[in-house]
């Protein structure tokens, strides 16, 4: 995923949109930073990142199956974010 000039992972860019100082608190995001993050990743499309990367951002975040595509992957994602 491109960010400004610098190559970054999605998990990295979305560390960087919620202002987490560590990956790992990601895994601890409050419920407003959570939706946040959501309407941060709805206005991403599925082909910024490769599936790989969706699939990656889906298990640390939410435990999840690995999904087929990219557009499902990011779909998943971003429902488990908003608690659903």
């Amino acid at each position: 995923m491109l960010n400004g000039s610098t190559l970054v992972s999605l998990l990295e860019a979305m560390q960087l949109e919620t202002g987490c100082e560590y990956l790992s608190d990601l895994r601890r995001l409050q419920e407003w930073q959570r939706i946040r993050l959501a309407r941060a990743l709805e206005g991403l499309a599925a082909e910024s990142a490769p599936l790989r990367e969706w699939n990656d951002a889906l298990a640390y975040l939410s435990k999840e199956q690995p999904q087929g595509t990219s557009e499902a992957a990011r779909a998943r994602l971003i429902l488990s974010l908003r608690g659903g």
